[in-house]
Formats: structure tokens, sequence, C-alpha cells
């Protein structure tokens, strides 16, 4: 999770600056960054940490200060949490909750292959045969849309520098060659006006002997943490003898275009780390900030106070304990919860002490 915008003091990436600031990462920190930052022969655009570190101290030291950033981004999170879902509950009456998530493993079975119908051993062989499928998947998205209430949108082939260098950091140690797993070259999205679209497009793609559908992601049942619902899928198109993935999102329109989202995209950036785990741990994370009364609180102190001062459950003591520890907050949850005793670790309970002047 976020930290504040102190880290090691190297440089920063935009994605590792929103990472650690989260909804504090606003439009005028995005325009500084573009502004102040330089490019690595990789591409990649970072700003010296100590460019951030004085913008910070004239336009907003909240950055600066993990124990705010997290207290905003809490209330953000929540914020957006609820307007999405109010969004969700005026638009979805419950068809699109149905679709089916199509979890099948992508193993080495399903690597994408050159005409030759061997794994795509180079950048060369694998967007040759990206090319022609993007022409494909183009004909049977249009094919299935509904007459009204889609659109569709194609993106470029990924750009082959990000895609190798994605394929050699991130797949060196699956099965050679690394290319072969790269499923995001060919993409697109399906940008839908209601729920009934989502639906029917769905149903038609099912319907075409066209394309296989190999993923789907129904993340309307149930939503990201942050709030967010889509569908995302991995699709494969028939290119000569073989087949190649593409990716697919699907959207709905009313919550894409909100002013919510764009929030819940910066949010899930900073606590997309806490929301590691299996679906039980997550689900109880979850459980657990929703339940937090920032509403009531002006900071984190507060929160901590509210929290103590409730007949809570142990669970949300628990759960806003290991929220703090980020911060260095943990004393204010334990310490006073417990005593000096039972359950504590020794450097806990001198923290504990240590706040009241014991020994």
């Amino acid at each position: 999770m976020g930290s504040g915008a102190s880290t090691d003091k190297k440089p920063l990436t935009e994605v590792r600056l929103k990472s650690e600031v989260g909804v504090l990462f606003d439009d005028k920190a995005k325009r500084a960054f573009d502004a102040a930052a330089t490019e690595d022969p990789d591409g990649t655009r970072t700003v010296p940490w100590p460019t951030i570190e004085a913008h910070a101290k004239e336009h907003d030291e909240r950055a600066l200060d993990p124990r705010k950033c997290m207290f905003h981004n809490l209330k953000a999170f929540k914020a957006a949490r609820e307007q999405i879902d109010e969004i969700a509950r005026v638009h979805i009456k419950g068809a699109v909750r149905e679709i089916p998530w199509v979890g099948k493993s992508l193993g080495d079975e399903c690597r994408q292959c050159g005409l030759d119908g061997k794994p795509a051993a180079s950048l060369d062989a694998l967007y040759e045969v990206a090319a022609l499928a993007r022409v494909q998947f183009e004909e049977i998205m249009t094919a299935a849309c509904p007459e009204s209430g889609v659109k569709l949108m194609f993106a470029p082939l990924k750009g082959r520098d990000r895609a190798g260098a994605k394929a050699r950091d991130e797949y060196k140690d699956k099965t050679a060659p690394c290319y072969s797993w790269l499923f995001d070259i060919t993409r697109g999205a399906a940008l839908c006006q209601t729920e009934d679209a989502i639906v029917q497009l769905y149903a038609s793609l099912e319907a075409d002997d066209r394309v296989d559908i190999v993923r789907t992601k129904n993340r309307f049942a149930p939503p990201l943490f942050n709030g967010y619902q889509d569908i995302l899928m991995n699709v494969a198109v028939k290119v000569e003898k073989v087949s190649h993935m593409c990716e697919l999102q699907i959207h709905l329109m009313p919550i894409k275009e909100s002013e919510a989202l764009h929030r819940s995209h910066t949010v899930y950036e900073y606590f997309r780390s806490f929301f590691l785990g299996n679906s039980d741990a997550v689900a109880q994370r979850l459980e657990m900030l929703c339940k937090l009364p920032v509403d009531e609180a002006n900071d984190v102190d507060e929160l901590v106070d509210h929290v103590l001062g409730s007949d809570a459950d142990a669970n949300l003591l628990d759960g806003l304990c290991e929220l703090l520890t980020s911060i260095e907050a943990i004393f204010r949850v334990r310490g006073r919860r417990e005593g000096p005793g039972s359950n504590l670790s020794e450097e806990d309970a001198r923290v504990w002490w240590g706040e009241r002047g014991g020994g």
C-alpha cells in the first residue's frame, strides 16, 4: 500500500508515484510530472526525488505525510465505491451478473504461435499473426454488437518495445520462447450504454464459432475492491491454421464515464498491495475498509479514536491495525485496546509503554 512520497528518494515513475500518494496525484501534479520528467533509453519516464519533494512542499505537503496520504485515500475509496454502487443500482438489474466466469488456464497449449504453428520465437513471428488476427477480431466484434448502444474501440497493436520488455521481464521463467506468452498484442473494447447491450454482445460471442472464449472475468459479480465493474476477456480467433489470443474489455458507459471511476482507478493503485491474497482475505479487508467511520473523522488519529470508542468488533480493530501498520500507527490500536501484555510483540509493547512514559 502507498506510504507517501518519501520512499528511498530515488527517481519515481508516474505509476510508482500514484501507488504512493494515490488521489493526491491530481491533475496539477500530473502536469508538473510531465513537465519535469526525463525519458530513459528504454522509454521509462521518471522525475528526480528533489523535484517531487519541492513540488509537494509548495503545493500539497500531505503527499509527504504517510498518515495524511492514507486517510485521504481511504475517504476517496469509500466515496468512489458508494458512487459507483449507486450508478450500478440504477443501471444494472441483474442479467449481466449471470454471465459466467470462464477460467481456462493459460498453459503451454495456449501460447501464441507463428504462422508455422510453432510457439512464436520472435516478435516478428508474433506480430505477423497479430496483424492478421486484428482484422478477424474486428470483423467478429462488429458482427456481435447489437445495432445500437455499443461503441467499439480497437487499439493499435501493442508497441513492440513495451511488448518485448514485458516478455523478457515477466515471462523469462515460463516455457520458452517468452514472446509466446504475450496475450495482449491485439486489443479492443466494447463501450455499452446498457446492461442489455452487454448481455447481447456476450451471447453473440458465445454463439460465434469463429471465436473461442478462453477466459472471462465478470467483474460485475463481484466488483473490484475499488467498486469498478466491467468484464475482461481473452478470446482466440483463427488465423490460417493457428489461433491467436486477443484481449477484450466490456464496459458499462454510465460507470465508465463517471467521475468516480477516475478516483477509483487512482485509489486502486494506492491500495493494490493491501488487497493481495486469496478471495476470503480480500473480502475481509474490503468489509473492514467499508465499515471504517472515515466520514466522522478529520485525520488518522480521530479515525482511530472513533473506532476504539465504538462497539466495533475485534475483526474491525484487527483490520484497522493491519491497515495502519504501514504508517507506524499500530500502537494506537493494539496498545490502547490490549494494554501491555498478551499478543503484543516486544516492539509493540515498547511503543505502548513509551507513549505512556513507562519504563
